[in-house]
Formats: C-alpha cells, sequence, structure tokens
C-alpha cells in the first residue's frame, strides 16, 4: 500500500493599513455603534 501526501502552504502577509484608511476604519466602527445602541434603544421601548 502506498500512501501519498501533498501539503500546501499558503503565507498570507498582511499588508499596513495608511491613514485614510485607518481613519476610515475607525469612522465605520463608530458609526456601527451608534446605528446598534439606537437599535437597542428602540428595541427596548416595544418591550
Amino acid at each position: 500500500m502506498k500512501f501519498k501526501a501533498f501539503f500546501l502552504t499558503i503565507t498570507i502577509q498582511k499588508r499596513k493599513l495608511s491613514q485614510n484608511e485607518v481613519l476610515h476604519d475607525q469612522h465605520v466602527q463608530t458609526t456601527m455603534d451608534e446605528v446598534k445602541e439606537l437599535q437597542s434603544s428602540f428595541y427596548n421601548r416595544l418591550f
């Protein structure tokens, strides 16, 4: 009986984000947090 194995390893390097990308990501996260708060307060008023 023969056993053949093929292993493939992929390495992905994380690229550095630019200052604009970091600011954009922070803005998106802040906006999403605000929306979640609004949804939560609306839901709490219903029940």
